[in-house]
């Protein structure tokens, strides 16, 4: 049914106005598709379209949105599907037409049934459909269907799709006081549970038993689950960056990396840390720490209104070869290496990415009517996103010293942009080595 956001319901209007004023005169729809089939009679777990959900706060399979910016009034439906009590005694209450018509803000509430019907006559004189294409095959036809003209396309007949993320992603950029809110406790879940789970580190025995371990932590303190994939990965296996949890040991003289996230409420922390399963570093293991420790550091400081992302990940990449050339990995001088690339064995990914609804969350490709990377769009107070270098040295690279191999370090806080600089929001797990050694 969704979770109870009566009270903030005027949010998710105020958002829905918002793409009402900028349609001037087209229509827009927004799918949140049906349940996808895992094998025979079971479902894969349901995810919201997070556009859908980010307009209406509503957690339902198989719903839409259909906004109309008429330039005589314009519309709001909500589609939904109808009660139905032979399905809800097996898959569980619906909220149903009734009670959708009393909660939501919206002109009009129909059974999704009708969609396809209705979509036709809706979009009659409107010449432009905002849409986002792979929503769902069975609404990508749909939507097909009402651009093919058998000649050319008349006066008052739908002649343009454009995708439906153009309208969403730079509201969802800037994150409101309610976003910020629900934000804060999802990362603050993660970086408790983070905690909980390295007080019992030791009574693991595998990998997947400490990801179970750490996703149990999160329902203990009110997730919805995880955000993503929870990674934990012991030894060797930090080398890569979205390894699966397996049956693996987590092997006393090796460390252990953990990238996790909470789910609340529809929105996503991402706090990576690595340690040692012993809880005490080695020297090697320390030596490479560190550096990876100061160039979240030098990251931060480029965290601030009118910074980048780029900013932050050069920067980073500067003091990861100027350590890298300290523990005798790279030879020659930073600018030089910096310019040859020479950290991409060992470094391969940006230093963050937006954080939101999504892990890796939505950015604008356009900004002031012209594309733009969103890794150079300057920093703005109520924006949020990651910061994580890292360090990953293959265990069979013979180029790097042996006591630097298969070793694998990723250090990942979540930033928000504030008026006068930076808050770091997963502060609630040290970074520091000597206090995240003392939490075990």
């Amino acid at each position: 049914m969704g979770v109870n956001l009566t009270e903030k319901e005027s949010v998710f209007a105020g958002r829905r106005k918002k793409i009402l004023r900028q349609l001037k005169g087209h229509a827009a729809l927004f799918i949140s598709p049906p349940a996808s089939l895992k094998s025979r009679d079971q479902d894969y777990p349901f995810f919201p379209n997070r556009d859908f959900f980010y307009l209406t706060g509503f957690e339902e399979a198989e719903s839409a949105l259909v906004l109309l910016g008429a330039n005589k009034g314009t519309r709001s439906i909500l589609y939904l599907r109808e009660r139905k009590e032979s399905e809800e005694r097996w898959t569980g209450e619906r909220l149903g037409l009734k009670r959708a018509k009393r909660r939501f803000l919206v002109d009009e509430v129909r059974d999704i049934c009708r969609l396809p019907h209705d979509l036709p006559t809706l979009v009659k004189g409107f010449s432009q459909l905002y849409y986002a294409p792979g929503t769902h095959p069975t609404y990508d036809a749909l939507v097909w269907s009402l651009l093919k003209h058998n000649v050319a396309p008349r006066l008052g007949q739908l002649h343009t799709l454009k995708d439906s993320r153009l309208l969403t992603a730079e509201m969802r950029l800037i994150k409101d006081r309610l976003e910020i809110q629900n934000i804060r406790h999802a990362v603050d879940i993660t970086a408790r549970a983070i905690r909980m789970t390295l007080r019992d580190l030791k009574t693991c025995s595998s990998e997947h038993h400490a990801a179970s371990l750490i996703e149990s932590n999160f329902a203990r303190l009110g997730a919805e689950g995880p955000a993503f994939e929870t990674i934990v990965a012991s030894g060797r296996n930090a080398t890569t960056l979205h390894h699966r949890p397996g049956l693996q040991p987590l092997w006393k003289r090796e460390l252990v990396l953990f990238d996790v996230g909470a789910l609340y409420r529809g929105y996503a922390g991402d706090i990576s840390r690595t340690v040692p399963a012993s809880g005490t570093f080695s020297s090697a293991q320390a030596e490479v720490y560190d550096v990876v420790a100061n160039a979240l550091d030098v990251a931060l400081t480029k965290c601030h209104p009118g910074g980048c992302l780029d900013d932050m990940h050069h920067a980073a990449i500067r003091a990861l070869v100027s350590g890298m050339l300290e523990l005798g990995i790279l030879k020659g001088n930073v600018q030089q290496l910096v310019a040859q690339r020479a950290y991409l064995p060992y470094y391969m990914h940006q230093t963050g990415h937006w954080l939101g609804l999504d892990v890796h969350d939505i950015s604008p490709i356009i900004a002031g009517g012209e594309e733009f990377p969103s890794i150079l769009r300057p920093f703005q107070a109520g924006m949020v996103f990651t910061v994580e270098p890292g360090l990953y040295f293959p265990q069979d690279d013979e180029t790097v010293p042996k006591a630097y191999r298969g070793i694998g370090i990723r250090i990942e806080e979540n930033v928000l942009i504030t008026a006068s600089g930076h808050e770091v929001l997963s502060n609630g797990i040290p970074v520091a080595r000597e206090e995240l050694t003392s939490l075990f």
